[in-house]
C-alpha cells in the first residue's frame, strides 16, 4: 500500500530512488560504498548486519530484500532463519557475533554507545575500521528501513529474488540501472 499519490506503482525502494536519481545518487553511492566497497568484513556479513537492523526495525520489505540477497550470497539458511527470528545468530564468526550485538544497541539505543563499548569490541581484536564498517551499515540502513515504510513499498516475491539476484551479483548502485535492466 503506497503512502504517496506518486508512488502507487513503486515495487521496491529503488522505485522510490529512481523517482528522483540525481536527488538520490549521493545515498546509493554511499550505500554502495558502505555494502560492497573494500572492507575486512566480507559483504555477505554486511548484508547480515543490515538483516538484523531491518528485523529490528520490524521493515518487512527490507528483511525480505536481505533474505533473497543472502540466499543469492549463499548464506545458509539455518542463518537466515536465525536472524529473522531474533534468535542468536547461527553459522557466524564469533567476531560478527560482537558486531551484531553491537549493531543491536547502536540500532535500539544509539545515544547509550560509548568509548567502552568501542574499546570492548577492539578488545576481541575487531578493528576500528570494521567497528566504523558496521556503524556506517547500521546507520544506512535505520534511514533506508525509514524510507522504504515511510513510502509504504511492499514487494512481492519475484521482485525480492529479483532484486536479491541483482544486489549479490552488482551491489546497490545497480538500483539506480533497474529500469534499464
Amino acid at each position: 500500500m503506497s503512502n504517496f499519490s506518486y508512488s502507487k506503482k513503486f515495487l521496491g525502494v529503488g522505485d522510490v530512488f529512481l523517482r528522483s536519481p540525481d536527488y538520490y545518487k549521493p545515498i546509493l553511492d554511499f550505500l554502495e560504498n558502505v555494502m560492497v566497497g573494500e572492507s575486512e568484513l566480507t559483504k555477505a556479513e554486511r548484508e547480515i548486519i543490515a538483516s538484523h537492523v531491518s528485523n529490528i526495525n520490524g521493515c518487512t520489505f527490507c528483511l525480505d530484500a536481505h533474505r533473497a540477497t543472502l540466499e543469492a550470497m549463499k548464506v545458509s539458511n539455518e542463518t537466515i532463519s536465525t536472524l529473522e527470528n531474533g534468535a542468536e545468530i547461527k553459522g557466524i564468526r564469533d567476531e560478527l557475533r560482537h558486531l551484531i550485538v553491537f549493531a543491536d544497541k547502536l540500532t535500539r539505543t544509539p545515544e547509550s554507545i560509548s568509548t567502552s563499548d568501542i574499546d570492548a569490541l577492539k578488545q576481541t581484536g575487531i578493528s576500528e575500521q570494521a567497528i566504523e564498517d558496521t556503524i556506517n551499515v547500521v546507520s544506512i540502513f535505520n534511514y533506508v528501513n525509514r524510507l522504504t515504510d515511510s513510502f509504504g513499498v511492499k514487494g512481492s516475491p519475484l521482485y525480492f529474488k529479483q532484486v536479491g539476484a541483482s544486489l549479490a551479483k552488482y551491489g546497490y548502485a545497480h538500483l539506480l540501472n533497474k529500469k534499464a535492466a
